[in-house]
């Protein structure tokens, strides 16, 4: 059973199911992770998890599995996630294949989260970071997830942003996947070093398009802006065929810096969430590591921050949060008995400040679309393409009252840290 929606006009408002996820398929699947080849799914349902708009990297399907397992009399009734690469889509496949997306993830979740996690668990700053996978299909460049929302977990709203007390859960989770990763690589030297093909890197530059086009729409914005008005319109035009490079910097490791893995599409909507209860304190887990890359940390630090926090929070809050990432990410290095560098809280403040570009690029591009609230050309083509309805899209990205105000506010704060201004 597949469920499917449209919208007015007949169209399909959700990704497809892949053609291979059968009942034979996820029968097989079970067998090995049960280790019971007695094993027998009964029904399978399948939803999709994500509608067009919500993730342009990825499409995530909701299962619901009814199965018998040998000897047993009455059916068991389990959910999961299976996540997927766009593989109908041979324009998207082929950007992303140039990122190593799958190769990367899939990497992610059968190598490095699981001994992560492993890590973490003989210490006194034990907690779940990740959902867990329970299995990796090279083949088919899929996952296999715990279904978390059966957990109570949910998407948080990313068009209201997180609140104080999650924006701290989300940096205490961080700094502990941060922390845990500079010591696995101390372990395990140059293995975590060779990711090196997160959203901005030295090896492609397919996106491109969409950055540079999104700050050329940033740019008519401020244009047409009373508040902002001709200076920012000049300043992000000079700046627009230079975004790519100046935010590769940030990415680039500094040797007399202190770097890790980062999760490297860090926001709202790869972030589960599950809300205070009498029974349970609020919880989150990390998901989504196509893009993870051995960086500096600003990576980040500035993409969450200019994504997918409430405004006043970012505004009031912002060193305070930095020290709290501090104190949690030393905290977790010397119970591991880090043996490397370990930034002083000023060092960190000096490394983030050097890596802020992060938060223009972030916030001029990655956010509008991801506040995006009009749906209707919501794909990774209008985003990349340089046609009239990838132009219109983008532009209606710009009409939304959430960035406008955003931008807004930020623009006079980069500039006036020299962060519009092109480089020598």
């Amino acid at each position: 059973m597949v469920e499917t929606k449209s919208n007015g006009n007949g169209e399909s408002m959700v990704h497809p199911a892949p053609s291979w996820l059968t009942e034979s398929y996820v029968e097989s699947i079970l067998r090995r992770y049960k280790q019971d080849v007695t094993l027998a799914v009964r029904d399978l349902d399948i939803t999709p998890a994500t509608s067009k708009g919500e993730n342009y990297a990825s499409v995530m399907t909701r299962i619901k599995v009814e199965y018998v397992c040998g000897g047993a009399k009455q059916p068991q009734t389990e959910f999961f996630i299976v996540k997927t690469t766009y593989e109908n889509d041979p324009f998207i496949s082929n950007v992303l294949a140039t990122y190593n997306t799958s190769i990367t993830e899939m990497i992610m979740y059968d190598k490095i989260l699981p001994e992560l996690s492993r890590m973490l668990e003989d210490t006194d700053q034990s907690e779940k970071l990740f959902a867990k996978t329970l299995h990796v299909d090279d083949e088919h460049s899929a996952i296999i997830f715990e279904d978390l929302s059966v957990s109570n977990y949910v998407l948080g709203d990313r068009l209201t942003g997180f609140d104080l007390e999650l924006t701290k859960l989300v940096l205490r989770k961080l700094a502990k996947m941060h922390a845990t990763a500079a010591v696995y690589n101390e372990l395990q030297p140059g293995f975590l070093t060779k990711l090196q093909h997160g959203i901005f890197n030295r090896h492609s530059r397919a996106f491109a398009p969409m950055f540079e086009n999104l700050i050329g729409v940033a740019a008519q914005f401020a244009g047409q802006c009373p508040e902002l008005g001709s200076v920012y319109e000049k300043k992000l035009k000079r700046l627009q065929k230079h975004v790519m490079e100046y935010t590769e910097m940030v990415y680039d490791p500094k040797p007399d810096e202190f770097n890790t893995l980062t999760h490297g599409d860090l926001w709202t909507n790869n972030i589960m969430l599950r809300p205070k209860t009498d029974q349970n304190e609020v919880d989150l887990l990390l998901i989504d590591f196509q893009f993870s890359a051995w960086a500096s940390p600003a990576v980040d630090f500035y993409y969450f921050f200019s994504t997918s926090l409430q405004s006043q929070v970012r505004i009031d809050h912002h060193d305070a949060l930095i020290q709290f990432y501090h104190r949690v990410l030393v905290d977790t290095l010397h119970i591991l008995n880090f043996k490397g560098y370990i930034p002083t809280l000023r060092q960190l403040v000096l490394q983030l400040e050097r890596g802020k570009f992060m938060a223009v690029t972030a916030l001029l591009t990655c956010q509008a679309i991801m506040v995006n609230d009009n749906t209707d050309d919501a794909d990774f083509n209008a985003l990349m393409v340089d046609n009239e309805r990838g132009r219109n899209f983008r532009r209606r990205m710009y009409n939304n009252k959430r960035i406008q105000e955003h931008v807004k506010h930020w623009l006079p704060v980069f500039d006036r840290c020299g962060l519009l201004d092109v480089l020598n």
